[in-house]
């Protein structure tokens, strides 16, 4: 008999309606959704609820209950069999929680609740070669069925396969340039090299590979997609021969080309035909390999996953780490999408155009192979999808996408053309006319500078239409064509702008392969592009990038940039976070915590360094505030562990913005959560003036930044909330001392360049170490781990004319020394003292003050666990366990203004100083095991007149947590066991 409740039957029918809609795909194709699929297993016991198979991508199973357990226990079970009506097997299944809701939700009703935005609740499990595993770990992500459909595609392909595919056909590609290679006569290797532009014959060869494979692979989804412009036919190679007729490819090419996608193959055209012409045979053999990879990327079901511009080009170039242009992850990229580009940017209305690109733009000025870009596009189109509903027009999206509402430019040529390429393939071989995707100059007449001409235009020439062979319309009129990105009209612009700047002699545009004569005159142009913008050289390109995005974006627009984490620290970013703080609001930084492996971990391919997001909406002119200096308003967001899978980027994009969201109010803290996990955290932040560091960004424990936060207004927190004043006021290192010379004006050592006033030898006993013009040069962890340390260098004159600089220096030696180069992990002092005065040198800066008995003081409290928490605010934290400084940072750095210290108080800091100074420390990362410390804490506090009360909590607290942070540990193996022995739970 019915009870007149739904049922889970009813609720599946009901939900693959709504998912349908969702998608102009499933839409068209109602059976690659479907809740009445084929049995799996041996006997055909087990029926999935719902089944996706679109067959571009491996099978993927829905499993639902209004029961929790009964979903996941489901979903577990059927990804032990394949499906009989699929060669692939299942890699993950969804296991979707019904809310109760549902239960009394009428039968007809279930899809319109749903498309109007009612959450579901749901978990991802996965079958990998290392195993399975439940996302997230507890409970069930919360989301639309919008949320869901986006998430689908990228589950039902794991991230391992993915990967490892692309890493077969990087060495497939390897090897078919390696048959040229060795067939070919090198004059030959460099006359197709140099038609690609490329420095090297074998990355020539190897770029002509990536041509024709990325040619192969659209036309074979143009043939699967059975487009309407005459017949296409499959990538087919004679496995017998292991031989691709050139000339018959070349004829399926240009039959292509008459039609459309000119873009993409007539590049490819153009090298086929001259290195045929050169040795058909070696081609014909490189071209069977090339196939070859296409029916493996298709037989993986990767066509729609795989870009041979974001997966195989970064790999194969080798230009990157000399540039320092760094290729977007393509899980970055989604995340940063999804942060970027929200629902509230249009009206509903303007969502459901279909002609929306005609009146808004995304862009990127650096786009490399086009990964940001190609997120982006995704992410608007599922936002047309979603508010279209089942009247979304895809085709009209994607003529309007790339005929000029995704704009791209790069100094490199094959990124530039990858990129078109790879944003075509997002179509479903869907035409298309011009694209404003271009490759701009550097240096030539004009000594132009890429994209930093757009400080000064609004059209660059797109250099490639000047070769004839970038349009659509298949002239060869070599009509100049310019990419027009106009000042104040782009909606959204996403970047990952190169990272290069000037440093060890290297000029910042030194990997354009350019004469030192030509260098010069570019360097000089870009010079006076930059000459009224916040930007400090010391930057270098992507603080120039970001000024270049602010006149560029539209008031409201928004911006979503990868940058390195020295841009929320370093004091050569200070303009450039003054420049945020004036003309943008909403501003959103987002950092993972120090991990173990940032090479694989990183936000871009193989950086090695720590890196940032950072999100920001363009204020109007009316909005920008008056008064100078006042502090920048932000949220800073930091994750637990890196975002490495595409579709779990956009749930936790979500998660971000949800956590955001409610984290108001001063220093107002939110956990961001995926379920019932807790991956990081979000924190409402307001910096004390517009150039300080974001010093919350990396930081995991909440209380200890805010305990951090009150120290640098003079005031000590208990991490329950207590708070107390010290007894004096707050001023910087600059206020109160005299901050010595840099280590190139003191000298150099033996042997190196010579440099400043006097030339440096080691000190090899006690002995050898008094006398006169000793330095405390270098850092020595081993030996210097107590209060006062001796000098290790001594110098020497090195010439007569040098007599003035000499006694110059002589004034700013001094017994007080400040660690420029902090490294947690091994050093235990962040400020050292000598007995005698010294030098300082590249590890240690001087600090002179009149009255010793201030130095021993503030060696006290620099050496203290509140002093390093203050220094950790303030110091780079770009590498694990390390917090650099350059001079000029360490000036500002704040400080007790120990002058105003009660004789009393100043004659017992130094009573204590002298009892502590041969007590041997151990690495500031151990301080919360370190008796030493606790006595050095103790004695700043007593100093500063702080509760004795508050004392031990303090001491305790403050020193558990700071050693806690992945930054201050960086995953140093000691101090991991140190913690890991530790009965005291965080």
């Amino acid at each position: 008999m019915s009870t007149g409740l739904t049922s889970e039957e009813v609720f599946n029918t009901r939900f693959v309606e709504a998912l349908r809609s969702t998608s102009a795909l499933w839409s068209e194709n109602k059976d690659y959704v479907s809740v009445e699929p084929l049995r799996t297993g041996r006997g055909g016991s087990k029926k999935p609820d719902i089944i996706i198979n679109d067959y571009s991508n491996p099978p993927l199973i829905i499993e639902t209950s209004f029961d929790a357990r009964d979903a996941d226990k489901d979903a577990v079970e059927k990804l032990k069999h394949h499906l009989k009506h699929s060669y692939h097997k299942t890699y993950a299944a969804v296991a979707l929680h019904i809310p109760a809701v549902f239960r009394y939700t009428s039968d007809h009703s279930i899809p319109e609740v749903l498309l109007d935005g009612a959450e579901v609740g749901y978990s991802v499990h996965r079958k990998t070669k290392n195993g399975g595993g439940r996302w997230p770990v507890k409970g069930f992500v919360r989301g639309t069925i919008y949320d869901l459909k986006v998430l689908l595609p990228h589950l039902a392909l794991p991230y391992d396969k993915v990967s490892e595919v692309g890493k077969e056909i990087a060495d497939l590609v390897n090897d078919a340039a390696q048959i040229l290679a060795e067939q070919l006569p090198d004059r030959h290797q460099e006359l197709l090299a140099h038609h690609l532009l490329q420095r090297s014959p074998l990355n020539g060869l190897r770029t002509m590979m990536i041509l024709w494979l990325n040619a192969l692979l659209v036309q074979q989804r143009l043939a699967m997609q059975k487009v309407d412009v005459g017949e296409i036919n499959s990538v087919s190679p004679d496995s017998e021969k292991k031989y691709v007729d050139p000339h018959k490819q070349l004829n399926e090419w240009r039959n292509i080309n008459k039609h459309n996608w000119r873009s993409i193959f007539e590049p490819a055209i153009v090298v086929l035909d001259k290195a045929a012409s050169l040795d058909p045979g070696a081609t014909s053999r490189s071209l069977y390999s090339l196939a070859e990879c296409v029916l493996k990327i298709e037989y993986a079901q990767l066509g729609l996953h795989i870009s041979v511009g974001a997966e195989l080009f970064p790999v194969l170039s080798d230009d990157r780490k000399t540039a320092a242009a760094f290729y977007t992850r393509p899980s970055t990229a989604e995340l940063l999408a999804r942060l970027t580009i929200l629902p509230a940017d249009l009206e509903e209305e303007k969502w459901e155009d279909p002609f929306l690109f005609s009146d808004h733009q995304i862009a990127d000025m650096a786009c490399g192979t086009g990964t940001l870009l190609r997120a982006g596009y995704r992410r608007v189109r599922d936002l047309h999808e979603r508010y279209a509903r089942g009247e979304s027009n895809v085709a009209c999206i994607h003529m309007g996408a790339m005929e000029g509402g995704v704009i791209g430019a790069d100094i490199s040529p094959i990124a530039a053309h990858l990129t078109t390429s790879s944003l075509a393939s997002l179509g479903r071989g869907d035409s298309y006319g011009d694209t404003q995707i271009g490759w701009v100059e550097i240096g030539g007449e004009g000594s132009k500078t890429g994209s930093f001409e757009y400080f000064t235009t609004d059209k660059v020439v797109d250099l490639y239409t000047q070769a004839g062979i970038g349009t659509t319309s298949g002239t060869d009129t070599h009509e100049t064509v310019s990419v027009e990105i106009p000042t104040g009209k782009v909606d959204w612009i996403l970047m990952n702008p190169p990272y290069t700047r000037p440093r060890g002699g290297q000029s910042i545009f030194d990997v354009a392969g350019l004469s030192k004569e030509e260098r010069k005159l570019v360097l000089n142009r870009y010079a006076k592009k930059i000459a009224k913008e916040p930007v400090n050289g010391k930057a270098g390109m992507a603080a120039a990038f970001l000024a270049l995005a602010r006149h560029k974006l539209k008031p409201g627009g928004r911006i979503g940039f990868v940058l390195p984490l020295t841009a929320a620290f370093a004091d050569s970013w200070d303009v450039t976070r003054e420049m945020i703080g004036k003309y943008f609001t909403d501003i959103i930084a987002v950092a993972v915590a120090c991990q173990p492996n940032i090479q694989k971990n990183s936000l871009s391919a193989d950086t090695g360094m720590g890196e940032m997001l950072l999100v920001a909406t363009k204020k109007s002119e009316n909005d920008q505030p008056k008064e100078e200096n006042k502090g920048i308003r932000l949220h800073c967001v930091t994750l637990r562990n890196p975002v490495l899978r595409e579709g779990e980027a956009g749930v936790i994009g979500n998660a971000i913005q949800h956590a955001v969201g409610h984290a108001v109010g001063d220093t107002a803290f939110y956990p961001v959560k995926v379920g019932d996990d807790e991956i990081g955290q979000a924190c409402a932040f307001t910096s004390r003036d517009t150039m300080t560091p974001w010093s919350y960004l990396g930081v995991l424990s909440p209380d200890l930044a805010r305990a951090a936060e009150m120290l640098l207004q003079g005031k000590i927190a208990t991490l329950g909330g207590d708070i107390e004043e010290f007894g004096v006021g707050m001023c910087t290192i600059k206020d109160l001392f005299d901050v010595g010379p840099t280590h190139h004006l003191i000298g150099h050592l033996s042997g190196k360049a010579k440099i400043g006033a006097f030339e440096f030898h080691p000190v090899y006993d006690h002995v050898d170490a008094v006398g006169r013009d000793r330095a405390l040069w270098g850092a020595d962890s081993k030996t210097q781990n107590h209060l006062i340390v001796g000098p290790t260098h001594k110098g020497v004159s090195h010439g007569d004319g040098l007599k003035d600089d000499r006694k110059e220096m002589r004034k700013k030696s001094s017994t007080l020394f400040y660690a420029r180069g902090m490294r947690w992990t091994s050093q235990a002092l962040l400020v050292a003292t000598t007995e005698r005065k010294c030098f300082g040198g590249p590890a240690w800066t001087s600090l002179n003050h009149g009255d010793k008995r201030v130095q021993k003081a503030f060696s006290l409290w620099a050496n203290s666990t509140p002093g390093f928490l203050v220094h950790w605010t303030q110091g780079q934290r770009t590498q694990g366990g390390r917090a650099r400084t350059q001079v000029n940072a360490i000036f500002g750095i704040p400080t007790p203004d120990l002058s105003q210290l009660a004789d009393d108080h100043l004659n017992q800091a130094v009573k204590r100083f002298d009892e502590i100074a041969q007590l041997e420390l151990m690495p500031a990362c151990q301080s919360h095991e370190d008796k030493v410390r606790e006595q050095i804490d103790r004695a700043v506090l007593e100093m500063l007149s702080v509760d004795s009360d508050a004392v031990d909590a303090i001491i305790d607290d403050y020193r558990w947590k700071w050693c806690n942070e992945p930054t201050v540990h960086g995953w140093n193996k000691k101090a991991l066991s140190l913690l890991a022995k530790s009965d005291r739970l965080m």
